[in-house]
């Protein structure tokens, strides 16, 4: 469901090496969609 007005972007790309920055990044992503949405993973 899409918020009205609302600019989502895209999640981080995760690849072999990068693990812990992308991480870090995804979690700030998810929160920044609604600070329910980490608690929900």
């Amino acid at each position: 469901m899409d918020k009205e007005g609302g600019n989502v972007t895209r999640p981080p790309l995760l690849t072999d090496s990068n693990y812990d920055y992308w991480k870090s990044r995804m979690i700030a992503f998810l929160k920044s969609i609604d600070s329910r949405t980490w608690k929900a993973v």
